[in-house]
């Protein structure tokens, strides 16, 4: 009885110091600070060849899969790892056969202090996905020739230079909260609630909050804080964390690459636009928003702006649905550039 016992147990330990001397998360997570030359020869060190790189969908891919060390092919967990690069950003992609690995994989990235939607069921083999600075993996689950295939994908963006984030429209390259905390600091990215309207609330990240650089990040997945949906500029952002913030700020200093800044003069934006343009009146539910349309220099169906007026409020000029820019100018009211909206797409 003793010696089954002992047997067992070698076995088990056996398995686990298999997958050990394979590859970890914690190896996945190191391979983006290899050299090609350093990560051939970690490959083959924890067990693994490189095959020849091809050329799949347009991208040039190396890949490298674990050396078979049994005769019993079909016993083992079959494992490999690709590589390759798309924009600005490298790849990894970590495959294994194995659901217990998968599901192990999760656990030591929530140790590792990756950020994630928590309200995910880590117990089963759900799609997450994990992030932490300019990384993000990607957990997800196949079928290939019969075999399961789970995959940690794992992506490392370049950052940008201080030269490359002169502009608002330069903010766009950010497409998560953790990609902007890599980028700006913890210190200076919050995250924060936007009043879409009087009664929807969603979550947002707020970049230099309370000053004169200050940019709201709203997400298309909140529970994830990523997929830029837009980002707003403005003197007064409507974030809960602002609502408590009693003192007046400047200007914002954030610029469109056209000039377009906010407490810009209405006078100021029909020169930058060389030509008329409507904006919404009292009697709609987008007062004060200028029209999207073209035609000028100025594309405002990429560029959202609303417009205020200081001590406006009892102006007839302003209670009908729809006004022309040069008539409101003609009369010297002090309207201004009040926020200004941006997505990926207006870049």
């Amino acid at each position: 009885m003793k010696k089954i016992l002992l047997i067992l147990i070698f076995q088990n330990f056996a398995l686990g110091r298999g997958f050990s001397q394979s590859i970890t998360i914690d190896d996945l997570l190191s391979l983006p600070s290899l050299s090609q030359n350093s990560m051939d020869h970690f490959m083959n060190k924890i067990g693994f060849s490189s095959r020849k790189a091809r050329l799949e969908d347009n991208l040039m891919m190396t890949s490298y899969v674990e050396k078979n060390k049994v005769k019993k092919k079909d016993s083992i967990t079959k494992r490999s790892v690709d590589l390759y690069k798309k924009d600005n950003a490298r790849y990894f992609a970590l495959r294994t056969s194995s659901l217990n690995e998968y599901m192990d994989g999760q656990r030591q990235l929530i140790k590792a202090g990756f950020f994630y939607d928590n309200k995910k069921d880590t117990s089963k083999p759900t799609p997450i996905l994990f992030q932490k600075k300019n990384i993000t993996v990607e957990t997800k689950y196949s079928v290939e020739d019969s075999i399961p295939q789970y995959i940690f994908l794992l992506q490392k963006k370049e950052l940008p230079g201080p030269a490359e984030i002169q502009y608002a429209e330069d903010l766009l390259k950010f497409n998560s909260h953790e990609y902007l905390v890599s980028y700006f600091g913890e210190k200076n990215v919050k995250k924060d609630l936007y009043y879409f309207s009087e009664k929807e609330l969603k979550k947002c990240s707020v970049l230099f909050g309370n000053s004169t650089r200050q940019v709201v990040f709203v997400w298309n997945d909140e529970d994830n804080l990523h997929d830029l949906s837009f980002i707003l500029i403005s003197n007064i952002i409507p974030t809960a964390s602002a609502a408590k913030f009693d003192k007046i700020l400047p200007n914002n200093e954030w610029m469109l690459k056209n000039g377009i800044h906010a407490g810009m003069s209405l006078i100021e934006l029909l020169k930058l636009n060389g030509k008329d343009f409507e904006f919404y009146g009292n009697q709609s539910e987008l007062a004060f928003m200028v029209k999207p349309q073209d035609g000028g220099k100025i594309d405002f169906k990429k560029t959202a702006i609303t417009l205020s007026c200081s001590n406006c409020n009892n102006n007839r000029l302003f209670n009908t649905s729809t006004l022309a820019a040069l008539d409101i100018a003609g009369e010297s009211l002090p309207v201004y550039v009040y926020h200004i909206i941006i997505s990926p797409e207006a870049k």
